[in-house]
C-alpha cells in the first residue's frame, strides 16, 4: 500500500481481471432483472372504473338437450333463459347477496381475448376500432359498479346497455377522436347490417394487471342467441364467508342451468397473476444470489489481500496514515474495479437490449430503460462496499509494532 493505487492494482492485475469479469457478468444479468421489474411496474395498472370488493364469480353451465339429465320444458315459453333468470332470482334472494349479473368474457383476470372490430364513417372514409369485446347484461354493469370515463354512474351505463347501446373504451392514442364514436352508429364486426349506437366511454379493461391493453374494449349486452358463461355476485360488505357457507343446490341449480367453480374475484386474480408473481419471485432470488456472489467474491479477495499487506499497512500507519486513510484506500480500490467494468456493462447492455422484449406490444420510454443502469451500478457498489468493509476494518486495527516486529 506504499505504492500509488493504480500501480498497486496493476501489479495485482490477474485477480483484478477476474473480479472485473465477475462484475461485468453479474452487472448485465442484474440490469436485465431490474429492467424486467421496471417494465412490469410501468405497465402495472389495476382496473379503473370497476369495484371488485365483495365480488364472487362462477361459471354458468347447462345440461345438453341430448343428455339423459335434461329436463323437458313444458312449453315454448320456458327455456335456458328462463331457467337462468330464475337462478339469478334465487341467488338475489340470498340474505348475503346485493346483486347478481351475467355475461360473457365480462370479468377480467382471464386470458380470453375475444377480439372484434367496429367501424364508423367520417368524410366518406371508414375508420376501424379494434377491441376486446365483453358482453354484460345490465345487472352485471351494476354488480361490477362500472363507471364511465367521464364519471357516468353504473345505473346510467346499465340503462345504455338495456337500451341496446354499446360502450367503448378510450385509446392511448392522440388520434383517437371520441366525437367520431360517442352518440353515433357503428357497424359491429364491420358488418353494415349489424348496427349499434355508442352510448358512452369507459376506461380500458385489461385481461390482467401486468399486461398492456391490446387495442380498445367494447361492452354490449349478451346476444339473444347465446347463453352467458359467467356470473358475478356482489355480497354485502364483509359477508363473503357467510355467503360461501350458505350456498347449496337451491342457489346453484335451476332447471337445466347450474353454476360451478364459485370463487372470489381475488382468488381468480391470484391465479391469473401466478405466472407474474412466480417470475418476480424467481428473479428476486436470482438477483439476491448474484449480489451475494459479488459480496463473497469481493470479501474473499480483499480478505486475502489484507493478510498480504499487513506490513505495508503498518508502514503507512507508522508514516502517519489514519484509520480513515486505510479505509478509503481499500474502498477506492474496489470502486475502481466497478468504474472500469461500468463502460463494458453499458456496451453489452446497449447491444443486447434492443433484442430483449417482454412483449412486442410493450413500448417503454428510453428514460425508464436507462434508469436501471445507475440502479444496477448502485447495487453492485453496495455489495462491493459491504464486501470490503470487514477486511478494511480489520486492516484499520493493525498494530504497527506487532506487524513489523518480525520484519
Amino acid at each position: 500500500m506504499k505504492r500509488k493505487l493504480i500501480s498497486q492494482m496493476r501489479n495485482e492485475w490477474r485477480s483484478n481481471v477476474w473480479m472485473s469479469v465477475e462484475l461485468i457478468v453479474v452487472g448485465v444479468v442484474l440490469f436485465v432483472i431490474f429492467e424486467i421489474f421496471a417494465v412490469l411496474a410501468y405497465i402495472h395498472e389495476p382496473p379503473k372504473g370497476i369495484d371488485f370488493s365483495d365480488i364472487y364469480i362462477g361459471r354458468i353451465g347447462w345440461v345438453d338437450k341430448s343428455s339423459s339429465s335434461f329436463s323437458q320444458y313444458p312449453d315454448s315459453l320456458h327455456n335456458y333463459t328462463t331457467d337462468l333468470e330464475m337462478l339469478k332470482a334465487n341467488l338475489s334472494g340470498n340474505p348475503y347477496v346485493e346483486s347478481v349479473g351475467t355475461g360473457n368474457n365480462a370479468i377480467p383476470y382471464n386470458y380470453n381475448y375475444s377480439g372484434t372490430i367496429i367501424a364508423t364513417t367520417s368524410n366518406d372514409s371508414t375508420i376501424y376500432y379494434r377491441a376486446n369485446q365483453r358482453c354484460m347484461d345490465p345487472d352485471m354493469v351494476k354488480t361490477l359498479r362500472l363507471t364511465g370515463y367521464n364519471g357516468e354512474s353504473s345505473d346510467k351505463l346499465a340503462k345504455m346497455i338495456d337500451e341496446g347501446m354499446m360502450l367503448i373504451s378510450t385509446l392511448d392514442n392522440e388520434d383517437f377522436d371520441t366525437d367520431l364514436w360517442v352518440g353515433h352508429d357503428v357497424y359491429y364486426g364491420a358488418d353494415s347490417a349489424n348496427v349499434y349506437q355508442v352510448g358512452g366511454l369507459i376506461n380500458g379493461i385489461r385481461r390482467v394487471d401486468y399486461e398492456p391493453l391490446y387495442g380498445g374494449v367494447i361492452i354490449h349486452d349478451v346476444p339473444d342467441d347465446r347463453i352467458p358463461s359467467e356470473i358475478a355476485i356482489r355480497v354485502k360488505p364483509g359477508k363473503g364467508r357467510e355467503f360461501m357457507e350458505s350456498l347449496d343446490e337451491s342457489y346453484l341449480e335451476f332447471g337445466n342451468i347450474y353454476v360451478s367453480d364459485v370463487m372470489s374475484i381475488e382468488n381468480r386474480k391470484d391465479e391469473a397473476h401466478r405466472q407474474f408473481t412466480s417470475m418476480m419471485r424467481n428473479l428476486t432470488v436470482c438477483a439476491l444470489f448474484l449480489m451475494i456472489a459479488v459480496f463473497l467474491g469481493i470479501l474473499g479477495s480483499f480478505w486475502y489481500r489484507t493478510q498480504q499487506r499487513i506490513p505495508e499497512i503498518a508502514l503507512r500507519k507508522v508514516n502517519g496514515a489514519t484509520d480513515r486513510d486505510i479505509l478509503c484506500r481499500f474502498m477506492a480500490e474496489g470502486l475502481m474495479l466497478l468504474l472500469v467494468s461500468a463502460p463494458v456493462i453499458a456496451l453489452i447492455v446497449a447491444l443486447v437490449l434492443p433484442k430483449f422484449s417482454l412483449d412486442e406490444s410493450i413500448t417503454t420510454p428510453a428514460w425508464l430503460v436507462w434508469t436501471m443502469f445507475p440502479v444496477t451500478m448502485v447495487a453492485l457498489g453496495l455489495m462491493i462496499v459491504t464486501g470490503i468493509a470487514c477486511p478494511a476494518f480489520k486492516a484499520m486495527k493493525t498494530n504497527p509494532a506487532e506487524a513489523l516486529k518480525d520484519q
